[in-house]
């Protein structure tokens, strides 16, 4: 993943950036958080790296531009051919850049895009900085194997007034969801292979986790990521590779599952005399950075895994 066009001061670049995310759905109180965070900023010593999707990333980026601060404005779109004023004045200053990793085929963000700009974003930021992020979202997603990242929204106990707490009955924590509550733990040869969801009520994906004790003490941990449609294909990979394996036929080349958090390929080797399944997820951050995810079971032991696929998108 890379820039593909850019307009404006390309030398931000090479400045020390921050990136602002935030998920659409905000809660009470983080204008203020957010507001205090800007005003901590100053045009001689920052630079912040934005797009403009959900509600409180418009906000920002206007208030940016505002305020002098040199910005970096990511778009999940082709590069449009008209910008408003306050946008020609910052180009025009030298305070703002325009990139975006799209080509002129993508006119529309799409769930894809934007996915891929905020990775873009945090791959290429020095500091990320998040507003709220919806627990099961496509942002929390994205976050995974970054930890670079302060969080303005982590429920800081000074937001609500005491006596405001004091007249107000105690809030009741919402039940957990049906599907945040299905799990499996299938025992495998080689640790354990963990199947959940993460589920918000807002988005939902499901989560294979392979667990493995290592050399050292504790354990590693590899994780794949998907929705409901990704879940579907990978459901479909699975069983056609079972039937390869099965028959002794040769696995297909070139088999791709599609996912947001990274496609999924296969690969099969043999250890001590049995077939070995390799599953990994890949994704690019930009700047050379990678997130590679593998899961290993043995061939015999995929049936256990499709089950347990079958009985997940079920629930779902």
């Amino acid at each position: 993943m890379k820039i593909q066009s850019k307009l404006g001061n390309e030398t931000l670049l090479r400045h020390e950036k921050t990136a602002f995310l935030c998920s659409r759905k905000t809660p009470d109180g983080l204008e203020y958080l957010v507001g205090k965070w800007i005003l901590g900023l100053s045009p001689e010593h920052d630079c912040v790296m934005c797009g403009n999707q959900s509600p409180m990333e418009r906000a920002v980026f206007t208030t940016l531009l505002q305020r002098g601060i040199p910005t970096i404005l990511c778009l999940a779109e082709t590069m449009p051919s008209r910008w408003g004023d306050d946008v020609r004045t910052a180009l025009g200053e030298g305070r703002l850049l325009i990139v975006t990793h799209c080509d002129a085929s993508v006119h529309n963000v799409t769930a894809r895009s934007a996915f891929d700009r905020n990775v873009l974003m945090m791959s290429l930021a020095q500091k990320i900085v998040v507003g709220c992020c919806t627990k099961g979202g496509k942002l929390e997603r994205a976050l995974a194997g970054f930890d670079n990242v302060e969080y303005l929204d982590n429920g800081q106990p000074w937001l609500d007034m005491a006596e405001k707490a004091k007249s107000e009955p105690a809030r009741k924590e919402p039940k957990p969801s049906r599907l945040s509550q299905w799990s499996r733990a299938l025992k495998l040869k080689r640790g354990t292979v963990y199947l959940d969801f993460n589920d918000s009520g807002a988005e939902t994906y499901f989560k294979i986790t392979h667990s493995v004790k290592a050399a050292g003490g504790g354990y590693d941990r590899e994780k794949l990521f998907f929705d409901r449609k990704e879940l579907a294909e990978l459901l479909a990979a699975m069983r056609l590779l079972d039937g390869k394996l099965r028959s002794g036929e040769p696995v297909p080349q070139g088999l791709v599952v599609q996912s947001l958090s990274g496609d999924v390929a296969f690969g099969v080797s043999m250890e001590g005399g049995a077939a070995l399944l390799a599953m990994t997820q890949r994704k690019e951050y930009g700047g050379g950075k990678l997130r590679v995810q593998t899961v290993r079971l043995l061939a015999g032991e995929l049936p256990m895994l499709v089950k347990g696929v079958e009985e997940a998108l079920e629930a779902w």
